[in-house]
């Protein structure tokens, strides 16, 4: 979601990102999702897990356009005419470079690297995929 540049969803809908809750890093989300949210939602979605749905004002910053789901294969028709213009992938590099330069991706995901390799061994995080196996569910990566 945060690498998309239209996020069309269903009234039903809803973000979140579980990994603080199951002892991990949630993947650049903790680079991007300030920029995009602010830093009190994104403390919110990432530290205490909090869920935001499709509907709320939170979810502006996040979500382009809501339809229901019958109209879905429709809006991705329409997202898709928008962005086919040749102009738009010159233009969304040149965003890019600006909200996010390269070597601060680059930092953050080396830092990213060592702290999430120490947290998948991490005692924690080991017993919640052992009691996940004992339970019947299967971890995902």
């Amino acid at each position: 979601m945060f690498v998309c540049d239209w996020v069309i969803a269903t009234p039903d809908t809803y973000i979140s990102l579980p990994a603080a809750q199951e002892g991990i890093v949630p993947g650049a989300a903790n680079l991007r999702l300030s920029r995009l949210a602010g830093r009190r939602i994104a403390r919110h979605v990432i530290l205490m897990g909090r869920k935001i749905a499709a509907q709320e004002a939170d979810a502006g910053e996040l979500i382009d356009q809501v339809v229901p789901e019958e109209r879905m294969e429709a809006a991705i028709q329409e997202g898709v005419t928008r962005l086919a213009s040749a102009a738009v992938r010159t233009n969304r590099r040149m965003l890019g470079l600006t909200e996010e330069p390269i070597d601060n991706f680059r930092t953050y995901m080396a830092e990213f690297a060592m702290e999430q390799s120490q947290r998948l061994y991490s005692d924690d995080v080991l017993a919640k995929l052992s009691g996940a196996r004992n339970s019947g569910c299967q971890a995902h990566s």
